[in-house]
């Protein structure tokens, strides 16, 4: 009697594995791109607080608030490749929006406004909706 795998055997586990790894790479991509999404919400929804306190500080305008400081702090803390829209009022400087396209389904895209508003939107809205409030 011999002792040891068949070649069919060994084949039939190296699939195994080879299938098991594919799914949970799958997974795993997923999940990373989930974590890249909530960061992507948790450094635009901070800049609505900051863009009152600049609102405040500058005299009850939000000109040049999307080349302010904390907003390029805020989108240099997000993942790499990520595209960022922010735009002002040009007429009043009395609003503002951000959006940024997501990453677990590109189809979507986060964005915050002056009006405190923090949503998910449609991708394809994502620059119409921050080039309403110009």
């Amino acid at each position: 009697m011999q002792k040891g795998f068949t070649l069919i055997e060994l084949l039939v586990v190296i699939a195994i594995i080879g299938v098991l790894s594919g799914i949970i790479l799958f997974a795993i991509t997923q999940y990373i791109n989930k974590g890249k999404d909530s960061n992507i919400a948790g450094n635009l929804a901070v800049l609505v607080p900051a863009g009152e306190v600049f609102y405040n500080i500058s005299g009850g305008s939000y000109d040049n608030f999307c080349n302010s400081d904390v907003v390029k702090n805020a989108i240099s803390q997000m993942p790499i490749n990520t595209v960022v829209y922010c735009s002002v009022d040009d007429d009043t400087g009395q609003k503002w929006a951000a959006c940024a396209k997501l990453f677990g389904n590109s189809d979507s895209a986060f964005c915050v406004d002056s009006r405190g508003v923090k949503k998910e939107i449609e991708n394809s809205d994502c620059v119409n909706t921050v080039a309403a409030t110009a």
